[in-house]
């Protein structure tokens, strides 16, 4: 009996290491993409519950890793104490949102609702000064004040300004008059 106890005893090994499963495959690790694209997204911004700035864009790439956001054809708006509301386009633009600054850039428009225009080239919202920067090519036109400049910045709208580099006001004379004496 013991011959057919061995005999046993091995076929059992035997089945055993036959039907144990095998390990199942490694799981291959997959990480996420660093860049998410969104398209037709709004992005806002609010301090102590009250809306500072909301912009709007065509499409918007975000990085997972750095926290930095990047748009393509923007409009927005900027909320102000008074209940005024500054009116952004522009091409493109980026935003941090670790410092809550954000950079625009290409045709920037930026109107006050009373006939106040600002055109640049560049515009940056600095959140921890709370300043508005126009860069490159700047003009801010309103009622009969035209100003021109490489650079401008405001606290408070663009209601006040302070201009830097090549800068010049002109009073008393419309965008149209102005166009007109360019020509003569």
């Amino acid at each position: 009996m013991s011959a057919v106890g061995v005999i046993l005893f091995l076929c059992l090994i035997i089945w055993t290491i036959r039907t144990t499963p095998k390990a199942p495959p490694q799981i291959e690790k997959i990480d996420p993409p660093k860049i998410m694209e969104y398209e037709g997204n709004t992005i806002v911004e609010e301090k102590d519950g009250v809306k500072i700035w909301e912009l709007t864009t065509e499409k918007i790439f975000i990085n997972s890793t750095t926290q930095i956001a990047r748009f393509e054809k923007v409009s927005g708006k900027f909320y102000q104490e008074d209940g005024k509301v500054l009116e952004l386009t522009a091409n493109k633009g980026t935003y941090n949102q670790k410092t809550k600054n954000i950079h625009i850039e290409g045709d920037v428009e930026l109107l006050d609702g009373d006939g106040g225009k600002l055109t640049s080239k560049k515009l940056d919202w600095n959140d921890a000064k709370e300043i508005l920067i126009a860069r490159e090519d700047v003009k801010i036109t309103k009622d009969d004040m035209q100003a021109f400049g490489d650079r401008a910045e405001s606290k408070d709208g663009f209601k006040h300004f302070f201009l830097k580099g090549h800068a010049r006001v002109l009073k008393g004379i419309r965008n149209d008059e102005l166009g007109k004496r360019n020509e003569e």
